[in-house]
């Protein structure tokens, strides 16, 4: 018998993460597990959850909402030196990592999904004191992100940060920076800078299909500055994947990486 610490933000995705928690806890206790329910109360919250199911040793802590969530729940094992397993039920509008992951989308069959218990390896960024497992971006993108409501996000799902991107671009901001790896320098103004962990950028699951989730690499992709005819190029090859090919757009990997702004 198991026992499962089950975190999950109440209203993620259409405001049903209560209900999703519900199910989750009369799936397993169904099956004679042991389940605590642990909703979260706000931003950062799940982190600390995550930290007091570890130290309270619960076996398998599942996050159950969107990547925001999962990302905070990860937060909060990734320093443990042996942390519980990480469950998911993708309960958000986006489920980016679930996506990548091939974790089912529809409640049910994810409840059983991790019932069975698949184990895959994830790699995790860690970036100064935060981590993360998805993507991170700098520019344009970020600015997209952050304008996106999250009733857009439900009504229009990853189709909400392309339309945000398309107004975002036609400002023409540009930014300078400075990346720094093992292997090479890199300096000049960007309209954005795209790291991800994963061949998957907000539910665009073609977009680089060279990245893995386990392959321990940081996918860097740095874009010049462009006009937005020419930035229109982006729509098709994000859809598609290969966004590396791109005329312009400077592409690599590493392990590690320093991220400045230069004057």
């Amino acid at each position: 018998m198991d026992r499962y610490a089950v975190i999950y933000n109440p209203h993620s995705g259409q405001d049903h993460g209560e209900s999703v928690g519900k199910k989750i806890e009369q799936a397993l206790v169904k099956n004679q597990q042991t389940v605590e329910l642990m909703p979260t109360k706000g931003p950062k919250d799940a982190t600390r959850l995550a930290k007091k199911a570890a130290q309270a040793q619960f076996d398998i802590v599942v996050a159950v909402g969107g990547d925001g969530t999962i990302n905070e729940v990860v937060s909060g094992l990734a320093t443990l030196e042996q942390p519980p397993y990480l469950g998911i039920v993708p309960a958000g509008t986006v489920n980016n990592l679930a996506r990548v992951l091939q974790i089912p989308l529809d409640i049910d069959q994810a409840i059983e999904n991790l019932q069975q218990g698949h184990l895959q390896p994830l790699d995790v960024g860690q970036i100064n004191d935060d981590y993360l497992i998805s993507t991170m971006t700098l520019g344009i993108l970020a600015d997209a992100a952050l304008n996106v409501t999250q009733s857009e996000k439900q009504k229009w799902g990853p189709l909400a940060f392309l339309n945000e991107g398309i107004r975002v671009l036609a400002k023409h901001q540009h930014y300078p920076l400075t990346i720094e790896t093992p292997h090479r320098h890199w300096q000049k103004d960007t309209q954005f800078l795209l790291v991800t962990l994963t061949n998957s950028v907000g539910g665009f699951t073609k977009f680089n299909p060279e990245a893995q989730p386990d392959d321990g690499y940081f996918h860097v992709f740095v874009a010049p500055k462009m006009s937005l005819m020419r930035s229109a190029m982006f729509l098709p090859y994000f859809l598609t994947g290969n966004f590396k090919k791109i005329p312009g757009m400077t592409y690599f990997k590493a392990d590690k990486i320093t991220i400045a702004r230069f004057i």
